[in-house]
């Protein structure tokens, strides 16, 4: 083999390994950058997730606030003419303003929620089940309370339990034994624990 032959030889197996360096360092690089990726996706949505949860916590704290101030009340209610109809519809004026805010924070978890299954997958929606189901209880007994004051109260007469319970997750009263304000303690809880490892990713 003349010299001229071998360095053309020793040129293209120096080319070889090149491109398979070349090859090496570029699936490096898209493994390095999918990771990145995936990190930056993690902790976005568990940022976004978290603060839609506490948003919603708070929401739903403020619409069950034991003070009802005359200021929530309609315009033309007179608290000296009060009748089961009169009640009813003031009670329904004061909880839907309450609700309100509470319906928006919903919809950005609810937003959030599925950005997570998304991401993560379905094993991670009952930890956002429990926190929309404690909005969804709260959202029902508020329309209990409403039926039970356009009844006059019969509806409560007739089953004290029942209406016991309803006030109970209307008005956030006593937090340390409140059914419903440890249940919403403990869904954020199971967000948050669930949570931790996503931010840890970025």
């Amino acid at each position: 083999m003349t010299s001229l032959e071998i360095i053309s030889v020793t040129k293209d197996i120096i080319l070889i390994f090149a491109a398979i360096a070349t090859a090496h360092v570029a699936i490096n690089g898209l493994q390095s950058w999918s990771r990145e990726l995936k990190g930056k996706a993690d902790f976005e949505v568990a940022r976004n997730l978290i603060r839609s949860a506490y948003k919603l916590r708070d929401e739903l704290r403020y619409c069950r606030s034991p003070w009802v101030t005359m200021d929530e009340f309609p315009e033309d209610y007179d608290s000296n003419n009060k009748t089961p109809e009169i009640e009813a519809k003031a009670y329904a004026f004061i909880y839907s303003n309450r609700w309100k805010p509470v319906a928006t924070a919903l919809q950005n978890f609810e937003t959030q929620a599925l950005e997570a299954e998304a991401l993560w997958g379905s094993e991670f929606k009952p930890k956002t089940d429990e926190l929309r189901q404690c909005a969804r209880n709260l959202q029902v007994a508020l329309e209990a309370d409403i039926s039970n004051k356009a009844s006059g109260g019969e509806n409560f007469r007739c089953d004290p339990e029942f209406g016991k319970t309803i006030k109970s997750e209307i008005w956030a009263t006593h937090d340390d034994k409140n059914d419903l304000t440890l249940k919403i303690s403990h869904a954020i809880n199971e967000i948050e624990k669930n949570i931790r490892p996503h931010f840890r990713r970025s």
